[in-house]
């Protein structure tokens, strides 16, 4: 058997986000880290565990965090986050439907550091495994 490993769940999820964010107008961007030049208005993607559910596809736990510089505005981001990632299927990867497809739904957790709103959430994204030449 060849080896296989998963495809990079972050950078799918961050690339689908930006275009469905940009196509709505949405200024937020997405991204795998807190930038430097923190903007006002973000979403930070982080994978925080996977599992290998058959040969060929792998359900990796993706931790969204969405940030505004107030709470009826992170709210209103979270929403549409969490419709995005619902709708999620890019062909390489999609969200289950119904309970599997999340860890948890959107919760208010205050930037502990920033002293900013943030809400937070965990889908599952079920992703295709590749070979290693693929991958």
């Amino acid at each position: 058997m060849e080896p296989i490993a998963p495809i990079d769940a972050e950078a799918e999820v961050v690339t689908y986000l930006n275009a469905a964010l940009a196509d709505r107008g949405v200024s937020a961007r997405a991204t795998t880290r807190v930038p430097d030049s923190r903007p006002p208005r973000f979403v930070r993607v982080a994978l925080t565990g996977s599992v290998r559910r058959s040969i060929a596809h792998i359900d990796a736990q993706i931790t969204i965090e969405c940030w505004d510089t107030d709470s009826v505005g992170a709210s209103e981001l979270t929403r549409l986050v969490y419709a995005l990632m619902c709708a999620m299927d890019t062909g390489e990867a999609h969200v289950p439907q119904g309970q599997s497809g999340w860890v948890g739904g959107p919760a208010y957790l205050e930037d502990p550091t920033a002293r900013v709103p943030r809400y937070v959430m965990t889908p599952i994204v079920r992703t295709r495994a590749r070979t290693l030449e693929d991958a």
